[in-house]
């Protein structure tokens, strides 16, 4: 349900304000409760005035039937018949899935397809043109179950199946799947039956069925829902919310987690350890702004900039910490965090800080500087204090927030659409790891671009301790291609530095030439190595 509420809310962005939704979405009919879940969400997501949400199937029988009663039989990867009677009546047929259904449909096809390649290959089957087919496109045998896992796989070798009509392996395939698709399209009514979806215009899979043409498809379905489709559309209105602070997602209780309190330990921490799942999700679809918003930031720290966190409660303590790692690790002092309550809040509470920003927080702020405001509700005062401050000083503003449509003002706004959390509210769950995992991507990808890499070594960590010491003459040793004995020597007489002793040992020039070439390469070993000067990057 999350993953398809990010998905909704990435192609509601490209709108302005939206009053109505309409949701097809599949498994709707078998899990109503999710689906209401679903609305409520983007009730609160997109502040719509209605939504609604239905089946995939109820919204492409609108479409092909005009609204009418009638039987849709919908072929693609998966397969199910629908009908409707004029009295609103719903009947299906197949829809069950790939592994237990879906008889005639993409993957049943392909499925069958790779199958009968493999019968071939391993002698237990007849020759069939289907191998010669498979092996071109997905490589060895053995390497099949790794690769074709799910059903759009699967389904991506039907039309290898379909094109096959001299082969009679195949053609028993498809004369099979036509079959399937007669018995399905019979069992949920005995008349003409309008056939959609991805093999619909496939000649061999139709011509055995009594069909007649859609009028329209399942987009035009949204429009032409009927009162026979109501029974099976759960339609939302918005309300009247006493705060908008109740009506966020990452504040509502995620359904189905009423006797939380009473499950065992071991249930409760397999729920915590799935739900950091939501988290990926919703970064995957984030990605593109996350990656703007690090381009952005390395441009502002090549020229002499900073990298500042703003935050409060959990994300003001994420944010210090990632800027306390980016010390160590790359050596620098151009990454830090600020935290409403000051380094007390570290590691204790205070009342009331994150309610009003403190302008001596980012006193020192300038237009050369780029700030990044962590919010889970995106309506923090601090928070959004410290990024007004930061955009009237000049400074690049990102705001990393949980929510969508959030107050947060700035120059990039990054979504982590997390939804609503195991234990209702406590946002340093699902919503803080998807804030840790953005600021990791966001800190190490500008320190690679500013050269504090070589290859996938980190070749500016300070080696404060025996530990990295150690570390770092093993980063010299790999990255050089030497032995250790000649990694320690050039990392003792580069003075513990080991970029130095790698473009040293690499360019065969000694430490002092080598600290040259970084120098008049900006720091980066990549360069320094090709000669290259930080003017012509």
């Amino acid at each position: 349900m999350r993953a398809a509420e990010a998905s909704i809310l990435a192609v509601a962005g490209q709108f302005g304000p939206i009053e109505e939704v309409i949701v097809g979405a599949a498994g709707a009919l078998a899990n109503p409760d999710a689906a209401r879940a679903l609305g409520e969400a983007l009730l609160r997501s997109l502040r719509a005035q209605r939504v609604a949400v239905t089946s995939d199937s109820v919204i492409a029988h609108a479409g092909a039937l005009d609204g009418k009663p009638g039987a849709v039989l919908l072929v693609g990867t998966g397969v199910v018949a629908l009908s409707i009677d004029a009295d609103g009546a719903l009947r299906t047929a197949d829809g069950w899935g790939p592994w237990l259904g879906d008889e005639g449909g993409g993957a049943w096809i392909g499925t069958a397809g790779l199958r009968a390649a493999l019968r071939a290959f391993d002698g237990r089957g007849p020759a069939t043109a289907l191998f010669d087919a498979a092996s071109a496109r997905f490589g060895p045998p053995r390497t099949w179950p790794g690769q074709l896992a799910d059903p759009a796989s699967l389904a991506s070798f039907a039309p290898e199946v379909l094109a096959a009509n001299d082969d009679a392996v195949a053609s028993a395939i498809v004369s099979a799947a036509a079959e399937s698709l007669v018995a399905t399209a019979h069992a949920v009514g005995g008349g003409p039956v309008t056939m959609v979806g991805g093999l619909a215009g496939v000649e061999t899979l139709r011509e055995r069925l009594d069909l007649v043409a859609p009028v329209g498809d399942a987009l035009d379905g949204t429009l032409r829902l009927s009162a026979i489709h109501e029974p099976h559309v759960i339609r939302l209105r918005a309300g009247a919310v006493p705060d908008r602070l109740d009506a966020l997602a990452t504040e509502a209780a995620r359904p189905g987690l009423d006797d939380l309190d009473a499950r065992p330990i071991g249930e409760i921490v397999a729920l915590l350890v799935a739900a950091e799942g939501d988290a990926h999700s919703a970064l995957r679809a984030a990605i593109p702004r996350i990656t703007a918003a690090a381009e952005a930031i390395a441009a502002r720290l090549d020229r002499g900039g900073r990298l500042i966190y703003a935050g409060a409660g959990t994300p003001g303590r994420l944010g210090v910490l990632d800027a306390a790692e980016c010390g160590p690790t790359f050596n620098t002092d151009l990454v830090r965090g600020v935290i409403a309550g000051g380094p007390a809040a570290l590691t204790m509470a205070i009342d009331g800080a994150e309610d009003i920003f403190d302008p001596a927080d980012l006193a020192d702020v300038t237009a050369a500087d780029a700030v990044v405001g962590i919010a889970a509700s995106g309506r923090t005062p601090y928070v959004l204090g410290a990024l007004d401050h930061a955009r009237a000083a000049g400074a690049l503003t990102v705001a990393v927030v949980n929510n969508a449509g959030s107050e947060a003002a700035a120059d990039i706004v990054i979504e982590l659409l997390t939804g609503p959390e195991v234990l209702a509210g406590s946002t340093r769950l699902t919503a803080g790891t998807a804030q840790k995992i953005v600021l990791n991507a966001i800190s190490t990808s500008v320190m690679i671009a500013l050269g504090k890499a070589y290859g996938p070594r980190m070749v500016d960590v300070r080696a404060t301790n025996a530990k990295l010491r150690r570390r770092t003459v093993r980063i010299v040793r790999d990255a050089a291609g030497v032995d250790e004995e000649a990694a320690t020597a050039a990392f003792a007489a580069a003075g513990g530095h080991a970029k130095t002793a790698i473009v040293a040992l690499v360019a065969g020039v000694d430490v002092a030439e080598a600290a040259v070439r970084l120098e008049r390469s900006g720091g980066r070993v990549r360069d320094a190595l090709a000669g290259k000067t930080s003017g012509e990057r």
